[in-house]
């Protein structure tokens, strides 16, 4: 399922430039990702089974500017299943021109308490259908 998350650009996003600077985009996706587990009710349950996912590598592809005062719709859902994680993209629209401002890609991976790699076993799919429901690459 897809979750939409609209964000207002403020002043603190805008660099030297005039624009949102790189690293806060980084911190906007973040957001939208904390938002898609909230509307889905995923954060508890999915540490009651052991379960806990942490950023293994995210690509960003910027597309277009934004600027303080645009609103950005940011598009969040689960693209594709690994066998210790999962890929999940994200899209960031500039809801006035309707300009994809990026496109990024997520690569979460879970572990246990200690750290270690932990397979996606019944347990979390049971309680992710979005993550069910992906495809599964590895």
């Amino acid at each position: 399922m897809k979750t939409v998350t609209k964000l207002i650009v403020r002043s603190y996003h805008i660099d030297f430039f005039g624009h949102v600077n790189h690293a806060r985009y980084v911190e906007l996706l973040e957001e939208a990702r904390w938002q898609y587990l909230e509307k889905n009710n995923l954060l508890g349950p999915i540490h009651e089974v052991g379960a806990i996912h942490v950023v293994a590598a995210l690509s960003i592809k910027y597309r277009n500017p934004s600027k303080i005062g645009d609103v950005l719709r940011i598009e969040t859902q689960i693209e594709s299943r690994l066998r210790h994680g999962f890929k999940m993209s994200q899209k960031v629209v500039i809801e006035q021109s309707g300009d994809i401002a990026l496109e990024a890609v997520v690569t979460n991976v879970f572990v246990d308490g200690n750290g270690h790699p932990r397979f996606i076993d019944k347990n979390i799919l049971g309680i992710w259908p979005d993550l069910a429901d992906a495809a599964n690459i590895l």
